[in-house]
């Protein structure tokens, strides 16, 4: 059986700087011949809001960087083992533990750096990435995501941010302007910004450019968050198919609008914009 190296932490947005944690996990276990494995949880503690992705996404993307062994905790039932319980439950055969510089576990979080590295000889501390002298965290793009900042956040992140969502049927007030917008249902834990926004949309393999809506519709009286896709250059029937919606950057803010017309005006100047960019 061959020697485990354990990378393990929340992994929330798959970042920079838990791409480096991954890395290094890989690449110590090739120089030992032993296998990498990602320890991971499937949700985060409930004073924190939403995730950047969801259990599926966050499974892909590890996978994504060549490991095929991922364990998922279920973190409601583990988050009050004390520090030294949780790594006799889940760390005791390790060869080496690879973990960021910052990670906390166990009951209150008293789990530190300094713990794992009493409990296993081998443990390797990650330093931080930066960007601009700032340290990528989950807790930054989630900050920068909320304000909208979509082309810093996807350097953060090293991708495009990506939500998936099924089609639902909507009211029909976009076919009635002349543009059909595909209604989404997404996740309710995953983090969405409001406004409207450059994006690119993929149907089964096949990818268009898109502007995404995502917000209240205050034109209509409207309170309720709300995901709809203008997918340019497509026609054809949408309801129940599933899209997975690319943010690219943003257009501008949602807004009420005085009358249909000005609202009308505004969406032709939004997919002015949204076809220069892509024509750039």
């Amino acid at each position: 059986m061959k020697k485990k190296v354990v990378a393990i932490g929340m992994f929330d947005g798959v970042h920079l700087g838990h791409r480096k944690v991954l890395k290094t996990a890989v690449d110590y276990a090739r120089n030992y011949n032993s296998e990498t494995v990602v320890l991971t949880f499937d949700s985060i503690p409930k004073k924190q809001s939403g995730m950047l992705l969801t259990l599926a996404e966050k499974i892909r993307l590890i996978k994504s960087r060549g490991i095929k062994k991922i364990r998922v905790l279920p973190f409601n039932e583990i988050k009050n083992l004390i520090p030294e319980n949780f790594l006799k439950l889940y760390l005791k055969n390790c060869f080496c533990i690879v973990i960021g510089y910052n990670f906390r576990f166990g009951k209150k979080r008293r789990g530190t750096v300094k713990t794992i590295e009493n409990f296993c000889k081998k443990t390797i501390i990650v330093k931080p990435v930066r960007y601009k002298n700032k340290i990528i965290s989950s807790t930054l793009i989630k900050k920068e995501l909320l304000a909208g900042k979509i082309e810093k956040i996807n350097r953060l992140l090293g991708q495009n941010y990506t939500f998936e969502g099924k089609v639902i049927r909507g009211l029909g007030f976009g076919k009635k302007l002349g543009y059909p917008t595909a209604n989404l249902i997404v996740e309710k834990e995953k983090i969405l910004p409001e406004g409207i926004f450059i994006s690119r949309s993929e149907i089964g393999s096949k990818k268009y450019h898109s502007i995404t809506y995502i917000g209240r519709r205050p034109t209509l009286g409207l309170s309720a968050i709300t995901v709809e896709v203008y997918i340019l250059g497509f026609a054809g029937r949408l309801y129940g198919k599933k899209i997975s919606v690319e943010l690219l950057s943003k257009i501008r803010n949602d807004k009420k609008f005085l009358s249909v017309e000005k609202l009308v005006q505004q969406i032709k100047n939004d997919l002015e914009i949204t076809k220069s960019y892509f024509n750039r």
